[in-house]
């Protein structure tokens, strides 16, 4: 087996294509809507769920079939048409 060094770009995969029916946003947490799909684990998850934590800057987004997940900074969203 022989090693081949990748650069951290070309070692990411790209992303998936937004779910049909959505258009790709750049949402901080405070913006994010039940309903928007978040990019985790190279797939699209969609929020069922979510719940402040102090602070409007920060959320804990729920999703079905996986643990919550904490949302700290802005990121790409995909939102319902």
């Amino acid at each position: 087996m022989r090693y081949v060094h990748q650069s951290s770009k070309a070692a990411r995969a790209e992303a998936p294509p937004a779910p049909v029916g959505t258009v790709k946003t750049h949402s901080t947490p405070n913006e994010v809507r039940i309903g928007d799909f978040v990019l985790l684990d190279g797939q699209y998850q969609r929020i069922r769920d979510m719940r402040s934590l102090g602070t409007a800057s920060v959320r804990v987004l729920h999703f079905a079939g996986r643990p919550p997940w904490i949302m700290r900074k802005a990121r790409t969203v995909c939102r319902p048409i």
